[in-house]
């Protein structure tokens, strides 16, 4: 089915807590993702993901609103992922907002059985090689006595090895605190000290950021498991892809998680994508885990080993996605793709 857009993109979600079945308190509230597109005089094409419903989360009430775009709603075949691809053979003519709405009901929830949610895909390498096995994660394993009997350890372990930061020297970065004396609120202290050192690598403070060489995907921000390891700074895709080869090195499927926080306040702004990670126990299901916030949060460290909150929707799983007339492989999918044009993008939410 095709639809002609003007693209804004909402999210419902209602804020009222209650149980549902075994899942624990709930929270649905107004997302708004919005999109807006340049006008541009090549073709023009547009991909963005979309949320579904599963056993943790109710999608309902999806509107989508277009410019002079012909939209197809597709699946992704590798991970059953849902995405619009959009086009125009003859550019904009002009500037255009793209929109997508819908109703959320997230619940806080522990393990989960998923519905016909085989492991195979989710106990091996990808093909960026972003979540390897190999011997470099067998000799952590061994050197650190990690064993798929108490997947608690393997949590510890990333936990306790990597530092929540986003290296750059731009000053007029916001991420520029990270290296630059910048407190953590939560715990009164530095993000990046500089009287220790980072990774199985010790690199100081000073060298963070020459380390990065982005052109190789070796950079934070990019869930390399191996530049993880090496350097042991990063945001969430760093922590869960470093967590992901550690259990799928010892034959635990694990898989990745794309979508939003979302602040528990009445309304505002929301600046940008988080992940999560869950491994799969035969018999008991899929147990979440969010180490990034854990560590961005020290009081919640129990609590983000083996639970997730309500203020969260998922949005898409896995690593390495196939996409209709994409020439190649999605690292991870949350953020628009688009060719042919310029674009800016911007999310909020909104209780209802």
């Amino acid at each position: 089915m095709y639809y002609r857009w003007f693209f804004y993109f909402s999210l419902y979600f209602l804020i009222g807590c209650g149980d549902t079945n075994d899942l624990g308190e709930s929270r649905q509230f107004e997302f708004s993702y919005q999109i807006d597109l340049a006008q541009s005089d090549d073709k023009v094409e547009l991909w963005f993901p979309i949320p579904q419903s599963n056993e943790v989360q109710v999608i309902s009430n999806e509107k989508l609103n277009h410019g002079d775009l012909n939209c197809e709603k597709l699946s992704e075949s590798t991970h059953g992922n849902h995405y619009y691809y959009c086009s125009s053979e003859n550019g904009l003519e002009n500037d255009i907002t793209l929109t997508y709405t819908c109703h959320v009901k997230r619940s806080e929830h522990g393990a989960v059985n998923y519905s016909n949610l085989s492991t195979y895909n989710y106990d091996k390498g990808t093909n960026n090689i972003t979540v390897p096995e190999g011997d470099i994660f067998e000799d952590i394993i061994n050197e650190n006595n990690l064993t798929s009997n108490d997947m608690r350890s393997v949590y510890d372990y990333v936990l306790n090895g990597m530092h929540y930061g986003k290296p750059t020297n731009d000053e007029g970065n916001p991420n520029y605190k990270y290296v630059n004396g910048g407190i953590n609120k939560n715990t009164g202290e530095e993000w990046l000290p500089k009287d220790i050192t980072y990774g199985r690598l010790k690199v100081s403070q000073d060298q963070l950021v020459e380390k990065q060489n982005k052109k190789e995907s070796y950079a934070y921000g990019n869930g390399n498991a191996t530049y993880a390891c090496d350097i042991g700074v990063g945001n969430c895709t760093d922590y869960h892809s470093y967590f992901m080869s550690l259990s799928r090195t010892m034959d635990v499927p694990a898989r990745f998680h794309m979508g939003f926080n979302v602040p528990d306040g009445i309304e505002g702004s929301i600046g940008g994508y988080h992940c999560w990670s869950d491994y799969h126990v035969d018999g008991e299901g899929w147990y979440p885990v969010d180490i990034s916030e854990a560590d961005k949060d020290p009081s919640k460290i129990d609590f983000f080993f083996g639970k997730l909150d309500c203020n969260r929707v998922e949005f898409t799983t896995g690593r390495d996605l196939e996409l209709h007339n994409y020439t190649k492989y999605v690292n991870f999918f949350i953020y628009p793709l688009i060719e042919g044009t310029t674009f800016t993008k911007s999310f909020s939410y909104q209780n209802i």
